[in-house]
């Protein structure tokens, strides 16, 4: 009895450990479309959701570091403008596909009500979107000195 009780709890915690410890897998869990604007436009990244959301930001966070070291290798993390330098920066979000309504799909929304993270392509580090906004006025700012 005591065996059978003891392979039991084995093969619950090994199931347990594989559910829980589970990667999420692109074009499987996720798809991701990337959107490259004009070179004074930022690019846009959305991480599109099937099935299970767990830990987005995490996912899309992967995603903008994965993007923007193509951006870097493909040399388009810059452009020069008028002898001025445009860096390239990548706003990623996160969406939800509804299996009811596919066409519309909902915005996922991370810590703190925050709707997007921002990949600079000056820094190349990457921020929540106010931060973004915060840096962009302060770039404007200096660019008019």
């Amino acid at each position: 009895m005591k065996k059978y009780l003891l392979i039991t709890l084995i093969i619950v915690f090994a199931i347990n450990n594989t559910i829980c410890s589970r990667n999420f897998v692109e074009r499987i869990d996720y798809f991701v479309e990337f959107q490259e604007k004009t070179p004074k436009m930022a690019a846009t990244l959305r991480v599109n959701f099937i099935n299970d959301v767990s830990n987005p930001e995490e996912i899309v966070k992967n995603q903008l570091k994965k993007y923007g070291q193509l951006l870097i290798s493909n040399k388009k993390a810059f452009t020069v403008v008028k002898k001025e330098i445009k860096y390239k920066n990548i706003i990623g979000s996160a969406w939800y596909i509804n299996n009811i309504d596919p066409k519309n799909p909902i915005k996922i929304k991370f810590q703190k009500n925050l709707g997007a993270y921002v990949w600079l392509g000056k820094t190349r580090t990457i921020v929540p979107f106010p931060n973004y906004i915060s840096f962009l006025k302060k770039e404007h700012k200096n660019s008019k000195k």
